[in-house]
């Protein structure tokens, strides 16, 4: 059984680039991992020269990730969340509290457009470790890293621990 309480598996695809470089498919994937719903992996790779014919396939946005429910279309990580947990049920998502879900979307809203200097002097690429001193980074994003860590303290000391800005499931 699904996580939508169905016999039959969900047949939902995603569409995604490279989970060590690509945060936005990342989080879709472990959205989708989290929430126990069965998904199709559909990877493109990135930085190739056939990138905009593959990605024009699948998004009217021509950006990863893009999630396919049938003949309905969804982009955007962020998007594709709020469609999943508005159509399947048993999906994780928001806090139920009124006060912990007004937080935690801001937030989530805060992250997702956001943080610019992070992004660029910052890139994901999960199999490199580097020791980084925060003299490293622009002012920009030296203001930047300190909001997020301001961010995640607030969360934390509002609503408490382990999963107070989403019900996640430890599966992983």
């Amino acid at each position: 059984m699904d996580a939508a309480g169905s016999e039959n598996p969900v047949v939902l695809k995603l569409v995604i680039g490279n989970k060590n470089y690509s945060s936005w498919s990342l989080r879709a994937w472990l959205y989708l991992v989290q929430s126990g719903l069965a998904f199709e992996e559909i990877r493109l790779r990135l930085f190739t020269e056939t990138w905009p014919t593959d990605i024009a396939r699948y998004s009217p946005a021509g950006r990863v990730p893009v999630l396919l429910d049938g003949n309905i279309t969804v982009w955007d990580s962020l998007a594709i969340m709020e469609y999943v947990r508005e159509t399947y049920p048993g999906s994780v998502g928001w806090p139920r509290d009124l006060a912990a879900y007004a937080y935690a979307r801001a937030v989530a809203a805060e992250m997702h457009s956001g943080f610019l200097a992070v992004r660029e002097e910052l890139p994901q690429n999960i199999r490199i470790c580097q020791k980084r001193s925060r003299t490293d980074f622009s002012s920009a994003a030296q203001q930047q890293i300190l909001r997020i860590e301001t961010l995640w303290q607030d969360c934390y000391q509002r609503f408490g621990g382990r999963g107070y800005l989403a019900s996640f499931r430890s599966r992983m």
